[in-house]
């Protein structure tokens, strides 16, 4: 990859060429120099031969040529930086993506005559409150400014933002006469801030460090400067009643519901029931402190009431969404309330209480097959269409393309479009065909988009390339039923004989074929030989991945034949196909040490930044990630291993672990011996999930418990650089060589 086109933090050298060049007046030129900028940021090879011109009411951005500059027109900041994306897709073939960037077939091309760049959506959402633990909790700051300027460049328009939270609660519940002393306890680790903003759980993997709370406010405010720059709206924090459980109750004047326990585990925090006296004064002072902390008053707010079983209480829901929303508007006027739809929610009683006008639903879809949540009516509330692809970051390949291609140019009544998966560091096929979905409001014609894909991508033209992908679409990204998320990897699941998912939430659907991943995998390998490909980053990831999904499901496969051989009491034989299938976790791990996207040690180096030169607060932000990816709470439940991943020393020092363990127990039952605390006992685990029942089997052994909880303080060997070959690796596993 040229490193040039991954450059962040660059200053403008002059005014001469940070501004624009047109015979306009100087507050316009002030305007597009932000774009100027950006174009440093992410094409400095083509800084000083870009101009934009802002032309207010233009539907549609145009883009030519003025003599020998590329000269982009459109409506507003945003849509010449949406225009200048499109540019760099279509034209010039650069490519961006959450798993590696190539410019290999970049070239700066003025286009002949004037190019349309077709219409957006008004809005188009950016995030998950999950992706912003799942994801980017090991994103430091240069990370973070080059994820704002793509999804610009994609089209995205708002973008939730929640790094900052922490001081904004640090000053509320001081100013509201919580005791000092219990601010830290409530208060979690950015690797649990999600669930803690969606009211499921307080104060996990804190007290948080001082200094790991002024690097989230100073990155917060970052992110809402930088994307208003960019003409992006940051979503913010609303105030819809949250307080720690444990609130004094003389504090406050009015109701306050306790929410009891979420996933059997975490206390959640109270809610003030919105129709209590107190309510608009507490309001207040949060928005106060969101102004304080991010200086901008902010115009969209997210927060849900009595999300994923929160208790009501009894509390009317019309009057209470009355109250949010009026709060909302004291204290920042016109602005817009941000409602996800999940499961039961929202309640037809409580949008009955909202304004069309300032009110915004966020239409959580995780069906990849139709897409349930299309066409739905939330009662005149305009709503965002919202892929939920990826469930806990977990790698896979998976995705809707079918849904996306055929989609109507308005997602069925949609406004706009979201993107919300709870990871991102997956499947980019999937998200470049949702870029392309954004800025396009046709039927995608899936040929054109796999030629224009795989130039970009992998900077040639290459028929072996293109049939792969087609086959990974008629396979894999071609779900025939919903399920919430990829076929999850059994490698990665607490050991069992019958194990046949990793989490509780999964489904072990084997809708595709086997044999249509693994020739696939063999034409990316020929294609990469033929053009030399291991040295492209997006190369090296793919490779990996597609091979990653070979041996996963050779897993499926061959755990049966260790389980037969278990069942018949033929020890050689268990001997034989147990070392077969101990043999693929191996074989994965030192595939993903090839490809920089597969590391530990880049993920909990990245985690660790949070803490700057603070041991411990490194220390800290280390093991809540580990945990996180492991047993999710603290001891093993019902949230073990639901954010698993395929990095190369998870697989190589826990998972492999994991099943040795297991299958030394194992070994010993079928000699006659009987070990303390193992063998001959099983757990069943079950949930609801949106009106379904889930379940997950493991059986019960100390010895793997025992990995599990000496984990997190193990010394381990991390990578931070790619290791190997990856066309060695992958000549290995599919050719035996």
């Amino acid at each position: 990859m040229n490193h040039r086109f991954h450059t962040a933090f660059l200053t403008a050298t002059s005014a001469a060429t940070a501004l624009v060049a047109v015979s306009m007046p100087t507050h316009a030129e002030e305007k597009t120099a932000p774009a100027l900028k950006l174009v440093r940021r992410v094409t400095p090879e083509y800084a000083g031969k870009v101009e934009f011109r802002i032309t207010k009411g233009l539907r549609q951005p145009t883009i030519q040529a003025n003599g020998e500059k590329l000269l982009i027109t459109a409506a507003n900041i945003r849509e010449c930086i949406r225009a200048y994306g499109y540019y760099l897709r279509k034209v010039a073939h650069v490519h961006f993506s959450w798993n590696g960037d190539n410019t290999s077939a970049a070239r700066f091309r003025l286009p002949e005559g004037t190019l349309t760049v077709p219409e957006a959506l008004p809005i188009n959402y950016a995030y998950n409150y999950c992706t912003l633990s799942y994801t980017s909790t090991h994103w430091d700051m240069e990370r973070w400014e080059q994820e704002i300027d793509r999804l610009a460049l994609a089209g995205y328009s708002h973008v939730l933002v929640t790094a900052g939270l922490e001081e904004v609660w640090q000053g509320f519940l001081r100013e509201i006469g919580y005791p000092a002393a219990q601010i830290p306890g409530f208060i979690p680790n950015p690797a649990y801030a999600a669930w803690w903003n969606m009211g499921n759980l307080e104060g996990e993997g804190g007290p948080v460090s001082d200094v790991i709370i002024k690097h989230e406010a100073r990155l917060g405010r970052f992110l809402v400067k930088r994307m208003r720059q960019l003409g992006m709206e940051p979503v913010l924090q609303g105030y819809v009643g949250f307080l720690p459980h444990d609130m004094p109750a003389d504090k406050i004047k009015g109701r306050i519901i306790p929410q009891g326990k979420w996933c059997r585990f975490y206390n959640r925090p109270a809610v003030l029931s919105p129709t209590a006296e107190d309510f608009p004064r507490l309001a207040a002072i949060w928005y106060k402190h969101i102004h304080k902390v991010y200086q901008y008053k902010g115009l969209y707010f997210g927060g849900d009431l009595f999300h994923e079983g929160g208790n009501s209480g009894g509390t009317p829901l019309t009057p209470a969404a009355r109250a949010v929303e009026a709060a909302m508007q004291k204290a920042s006027a016109g602005s817009t309330w941000l409602i996800q739809a999940w499961g039961h929610n929202p309640h037809r009683d409580l949008l009955a209480g909202t304004s069309p006008e300032h009110t915004l639903i966020l239409a959580l879809d995780k069906d990849m097959t139709a897409g349930h949540n299309i066409q739905r009516n939330y009662q005149g509330r305009p709503h965002v269409w919202c892929e939920l692809l990826n469930f806990g970051g977990n790698q896979g390949m998976y995705g809707g393309v079918e849904l996306l291609e055929n989609m109507s140019g308005n997602a069925g009544g949609a406004v706009g479009i979201g993107l919300i998966s709870e990871g991102l560091e997956t499947n980019p096929l999937y998200y470049a065909l949702l870029t392309e979905r954004i800025n396009n409001r046709e039927k995608i014609d899936r040929e054109a988009f796999l030629k224009e894909y795989t130039l970009n991508r992998y900077g040639v033209e290459d028929a072996s390339i293109i049939q792969a992908m087609r086959l990974l679409i008629r396979s894999v990204y071609s779900p025939k039923k919903l399920q919430e998320g990829c076929t999850e990897s059994i490698l990665c699941a607490r050991p069992s004989l019958t194990a046949n998912k990793a989490s509780t939430w999964a489904k072990p659907n084997n809708y595709y074929s086997y044999a249509d991943v693994e020739e696939a995998a063999r034409l990316l390998l020929k294609a990469g030989r033929k053009h030399k490909l291991d040295s492209l980053r997006t190369y090296r990831n793919d490779l990996a991945d597609v091979c990653r999904q070979v041996l996963s499901d050779r897993a499926r496969a061959q755990l049966p034949r260790v389980k037969a051989a278990y069942d018949a009491r033929d020890t050689a034989a268990f001997e034989k196909e147990s070392a077969v299938y101990l043999q693929l976790i191996r074989d994965t791990a030192t595939l993903l040490a090839t490809s920089e996207d597969f590391l530990l040690g880049s993920f909990l180096q990245g985690a660790e930044s949070k803490g700057g030169k603070n041991a411990a607060a490194r220390r800290q932000m280390r093991n809540a990630m580990l945990q996180l990816i492991t047993t999710w709470t603290p001891t093993h439940g019902i949230l073990n291993d639901y954010a698993h991943r395929q990095l190369s020393e998870l697989m190589s020092q826990y998972y492999l672990k994991r099943w040795e363990a297991f299958f030394n127990v194992k070994r010993a039952e079928l000699s006659g011996q009987k070990l303390d605390g193992e063998g001959g006992r099983s757990a069943t685990q079950t949930t609801e999930n949106n009106g379904e029942a889930v379940s997950t089997s493991y059986e019960l052994s100390k010895s793997v418990d025992e990995v599990e909880r000496n984990f997190r303080t193990a010394k381990l060997e991390l990578l931070t650089k790619p290791r190997g070959s990856v066309i060695e690796q992958a000549a290995r596993i599919l050719e035996g060589k």
